[in-house]
């Protein structure tokens, strides 16, 4: 287990996750994916990363131009870091009891104070066997959709041995959420040409 965050809030749809500030495991971008460990619920909340916020802590430590580079701060102001946080917006899109991967919503969201850690490469490889979660990311509104779909179908390409064989396989089903919306496949396709 390789935890980079924990759950600060949470619905059945989304969560945001903070991410502690000295952990060593990379954070996702966006299109990345990750898990909330639920233990209490006895299942693994999937979900894909649609916006990473940085800020200040509270509303009396608000951050102002200072003139430096960063390594210049981290010479001088250290501190000035330890005032930040960064938060992970992220929408569910399946969740995992025991190996099985269940592309859908799950019955209760995760709970506040679970640990959140990025999926495994097995996981994401596994995650490109079933894009029936794609029909919950075309809801996701805060953010472009074809921008979206496209980076977290690259995520799970790159970790499959059949990457091509993979795109070309979403490309079928995206035709199939998109069959009333040509230019929003065109958009999406557009992004996610495989490269032979």
């Amino acid at each position: 287990m390789n935890p980079l965050g924990e759950v600060m809030s949470s619905s059945i749809v989304g969560f945001v996750a903070e991410a502690w500030s000295d952990v060593e495991v990379p954070l996702p971008g966006f299109g990345g994916f990750v898990k909330a460990c639920s233990p209490e619920h006895g299942f693994d909340i999937i979900g894909v990363v649609f916006d990473v916020i940085t800020g200040p802590q509270d509303s009396q430590h608000k951050p102002t131009a200072l003139k430096m580079t960063r390594e210049q701060l981290k010479l001088r102001q250290p501190h000035i870091f330890s005032l930040l946080k960064t938060d992970l917006h992220v929408a569910v899109c399946a969740h995992k009891r025991g190996s099985s991967l269940l592309c859908r919503l799950p019955p209760y969201p995760p709970s506040v104070h679970d640990f959140v850690e990025p999926l495994s490469k097995a996981e994401l490889a596994q995650m490109g066997d079933n894009l029936e979660f794609l029909s919950l990311l075309v809801r996701v509104s805060a953010v472009p959709q074809d921008e979206l779909i496209s980076s977290c179908l690259a995520n799970i390409a790159a970790a499959r041995s059949d990457e091509y064989d993979f795109l070309v396989g979403a490309g079928r089903q995206l035709a199939q959420l998109y069959r009333e919306d040509y230019d929003a496949l065109t958009a999406v396709l557009n992004k996610i040409r495989p490269l032979k």
